[in-house]
């Protein structure tokens, strides 16, 4: 990895992480700083239906998104965090097959339809799996994409 890439891999993984890390910052804050832990749970609302049944606890208190948004944003940043280790050829043969994404989405997607029809609910455990799985797979498009963002960039300078 060239220096351009180290520093998007770190802010990736910076920004991942923290946004990860504010799911647990909403309950963990609620006895000592309930004003901030209320924000915390307020950032994340646009982004997560954030229904207690489809929730995980910690000390009592919801995490500020669902099981399903938690293994997404835990897959994503997992993911990210180990991007480099991978070699190269594989990160290549990822990105050539972007159909990838959507192969890696149908068990979510599956999911989802079956809860909305009411054909079953899911267990927490499973909609965290599935969200993992889908963003699992994301990184190595997200970083691709960075690349082709910086070269085009290069090019036009």
């Amino acid at each position: 990895m060239n220096l351009r890439q180290r520093l998007s891999w770190l802010l990736t993984i910076l920004v991942s992480g923290l946004i990860l890390g504010g799911v647990f910052l909403a309950p963990l804050t609620s006895w000592r700083w309930p004003l901030l832990s209320k924000f915390v749970y307020l950032l994340y609302s646009p982004l997560c239906h954030q229904q207690p049944e489809r929730s995980y606890f910690l000390n009592g208190h919801q995490l500020a998104v669902c099981s399903r948004c938690l293994g997404i944003y835990s897959g994503f940043f997992l993911s990210s965090l180990i991007y480099p280790t991978w070699r190269r050829s594989f990160r290549l043969w990822i990105t050539s097959r972007p159909l990838l994404i959507i192969l890696m989405a149908t068990p979510m997607g599956v999911d989802v339809f079956f809860n909305l029809i009411k054909l079953w609910s899911s267990p927490l455990i499973l909609r965290t799996i599935v969200g993992f799985v889908w963003s699992a797979v994301l990184p190595f498009f997200w970083f691709k994409a960075l690349d082709e963002l910086s070269a085009r960039s290069e090019r036009n300078n």
